[in-house]
């Protein structure tokens, strides 16, 4: 049986149907009710959800209620048993109409809890008070019976239908919520995930209808195992990992169309005016430049003659006619001499000067143009006043050639005073992978520093700021700008000072793609056969495992 119909049946038959096999017997996933609180509070009774009964229970009887308990934390729950229409139900502490019965101490693992009590009262209303806990807690089977008699008073508080009308909260507490959740066997889920995982690594040779759904499956398993595992669940949190990691391989896969060459590398570049290139080449910047360095034109030239959506040999410029040199041009000519020979690299280029982070955001762009100045407004005209969207749409046209490998950035100069600039770059970021179906493990975002502070550089202090990126996006990656000299205005490097900043983002993306770059006196590694590339796009040698493909007859195959 092939790879691919053992992925498919592990996937969507283990995980997503979240049917597990006993034998010749199946059982459905389990749901629970998940209670959410916001924080601790001061008493216990400061969060409470309530359970109506829809016939008062005989005073006199007894009564046993069982349930299965767990947070998502250690945590505190008390069961008060409650005549609701009584008029002395709110003296806590000296109500006669409320029992207070014990309070449990709960934890992360399943434990079940019994209350036995006599009903002093007609009672109408359980309450469930943990005030003095923040995070979930989830119910389960609960049971309620008259002691002697086993019928169960409380029917579908099991969860598995729709949950009952009869669950509520206070109307007073905006903290809390509830909803019924997954809460299937954790070692089946864990396996599956570790079944899932050696399937992709196995190299199924899937159609890209199949990687597709094969993706979905193993998102739906990430999140079925989210739902009842806890956050310091070391063995989930390091299988979840390692299927995350392949999920992003797989992702990568699906968003490289049959008509990508993988030997051409395609990255991103966007930002201000330091991306936009502000130095003016000189002779040798028109000189060399290899014909596999190439850029699709973001907006249409006239002098050089280029169309939108149409490659050319990255002579400069690269941005707009009129700009100058820019961290790319050197960032692709640093790469071309790096890498093998059929190894191609792209650039999309889209960079206005003096743009805030905002003007990449659709949902703010249109207002932050329109209180700009003239200049201003007539640069982001060439962008349909979206550069974001240009951006995107043109990167999409560049994925039926190549493979987007990275996204480059240089931003900042506007933005000083910003507070949230590492919150705002990052929701571009994960934008962009979203739209062109990318994974932030494949594509790193590389962000270059301002010019520096000794070097005369007016927002040097800003570096600060662009060093805390790798806090909030884990795949960034900081480009110094250290020794790069500036023109005299203290905001633009030379071009000499684009040459250099260029080559270092070359460097880090090499290293990145595990090839030894020679700049630091290392010599490119010798691949055993440089046509194979694995699911990632990387280069592979003829030892690699897995699915691999053949640059050259673009071929598919497992190697074992």
């Amino acid at each position: 049986m092939k790879h691919r119909l053992l992925l498919m049946f592990t996937l969507l038959c283990c995980v997503l149907s979240g049917v597990k096999a006993q034998g010749n017997s199946e059982e459905t996933v389990n749901h629970a009710l998940e209670v959410i609180t916001s924080q601790a509070q001061a008493n216990i009774w400061d969060w409470q959800i309530h359970r109506r009964l829809g016939t008062p229970l005989t005073v006199g009887k007894t009564y046993r209620l069982t349930m299965r308990i767990k947070g998502s934390a250690e945590g505190t729950l008390a069961f008060w048993p409650i005549d609701d229409a009584s008029s002395n139900k709110d003296e806590w502490g000296g109500s006669k109409d409320l029992h207070y019965l014990s309070a449990y101490d709960f934890s992360t693992s399943w434990k079940e809890y019994t209350w036995e009590f006599k009903a002093g009262f007609p009672i109408n209303k359980f309450q469930f008070v943990f005030g003095q806990y923040g995070g979930s807690i989830l119910f389960d089977d609960v049971k309620f019976v008259e002691v002697g008699n086993e019928v169960n008073l409380i029917v579908n508080d099991d969860f598995e239908g729709d949950l009952p009308a009869e669950w509520e909260k206070i109307s007073w507490q905006g903290g809390v919520s509830f909803k019924v959740v997954s809460t299937s066997y954790k070692g089946e889920l864990l396996q599956a995930i570790k079944d899932a995982k050696a399937a992709l690594e196995a190299g199924a040779d899937l159609t890209r209808e199949e990687a597709v759904a094969a993706r979905k499956a193993l998102e739906e398993a990430l999140a079925a195992a989210e739902a009842f595992t806890t956050g310091n669940d070391e063995e989930y949190l390091a299988e979840a990992e390692k299927l995350k990691k392949v999920t992003a391989q797989l992702t990568q896969w699906i968003g490289v169309p049959d008509s990508a060459d993988p030997n051409f590398q395609i990255y991103l570049c966007f930002g201000q005016s330091n991306m936009e290139g502000n130095a003016t080449p000189e002779a040798q910047d028109y000189e060399n430049v290899p014909e596999r360095f190439q850029v699709m034109a973001a907006v249409n030239f006239s002098n050089p003659k280029r169309e939108m959506g149409k490659w050319y040999t990255a002579v400069p410029p690269l941005c707009r006619q009129g700009t100058g040199l820019t961290p790319a041009d050197y960032f692709g000519r640093t790469m071309c001499e790096n890498l093998p020979e059929e190894v191609k690299i792209g650039v999309v280029h889209v960079a206005i000067g003096g743009t805030s982070i905002k003007g990449f955001m659709e949902e703010l762009c249109g207002n932050y143009i329109s209180s700009e100045a003239d200049w201003f407004k007539n640069i982001m005209a060439n962008y349909d006043n979206n550069p974001f969207r240009r951006l995107v749409d043109v990167a999409k046209k560049a994925q039926q050639y190549g493979v987007i490998k990275g996204i480059l950035m240089h931003q900042g100069e506007t933005d000083g005073g910003m507070g949230n600039w590492t919150e705002n770059v990052k929701k571009v970021y994960e934008r962009l992978l979203s739209e062109l179906n990318l994974s932030a493990d494949n594509v790193p975002l590389l962000a270059g520093e301002t010019v520096q502070s000794e070097e005369g550089g007016h927002c040097g202090g800003f570096n600060r700021v662009i060093a805390t990126l790798p806090n909030v996006i884990p795949t960034a990656h900081v480009i110094s700008s250290k020794g790069c000299k500036q023109k005299g205005d203290g905001l633009h490097f030379t071009a000499e000072g684009y040459r250099i900043i260029g080559k270092r983002y070359a460097e880090k993306m090499l290293e990145l793609l595990s090839v030894s770059t020679g700049i630091s006196g290392v010599q490119p590694s010798k691949a055993t056969d440089k046509h194979l590339f694995d699911l990632s796009g990387r280069q592979a040698g003829n030892s690699t495992k897995g699915l691999l493909i053949n640059a050259v007859s673009g071929k598919k195959y497992i190697n074992r």
